[in-house]
């Protein structure tokens, strides 16, 4: 029984350990561009720390959170749709499946949003918050490793 616990753990913290990484230019730091905004996206650390979830804008993957992380990318204004999954994401059925969801942003231009992700029994849901509670809380998080070039 021991061992059986002791894989349980190991395997936890190997899980929780994994890198953010994310897919798109990370903007983090740079002025925001004519008619763009910005959405962060924020993973909060040790709960639900061991699931790691993917990201999505309008269908296209941003990246994916761990444990005490975040995203962070430029749009164009406009009608965004960010969801979240722990499966294969195959299209318009994000936010159909068992502790997936998806979250509508109207950008503007200049304007930041932040979104928390929020566990939950059965998985995880965004929260958007306020601007000081944003910039206070990505202070603290890791940056991704962003796997993206021009």
């Amino acid at each position: 029984m021991k061992k059986i616990l002791s894989i349980i753990l190991v395997t936890i913290l190997i899980s929780s350990c994994a890198p953010t990484k994310q897919f798109v230019s990370f903007s983090h730091n740079k002025p925001i561009e004519d008619n763009k905004g910005r959405i962060y996206v924020i993973k909060p650390a040790f709960v639900g720390s061991a699931v790691k979830t993917a990201i999505y804008c309008n269908d296209v993957l941003v990246g994916n959170t761990a444990n005490g992380s975040y995203l962070c990318w430029d749009v164009e204004e406009g009608m965004y749709i960010i969801g979240n999954t722990q499966h294969v994401h195959n299209g318009t059925t994000l936010g159909s499946a068992s502790g997936e969801d998806v979250f509508r942003i109207n950008v503007k231009k200049g304007k930041t949003y932040y979104l928390r992700q929020s566990p939950h029994f059965g998985g995880i849901s965004f929260e958007i918050i306020d601007n000081a509670e944003g910039e206070k809380s990505i202070k603290s998080r890791k940056k991704p490793t962003v796997n993206y070039a021009e």
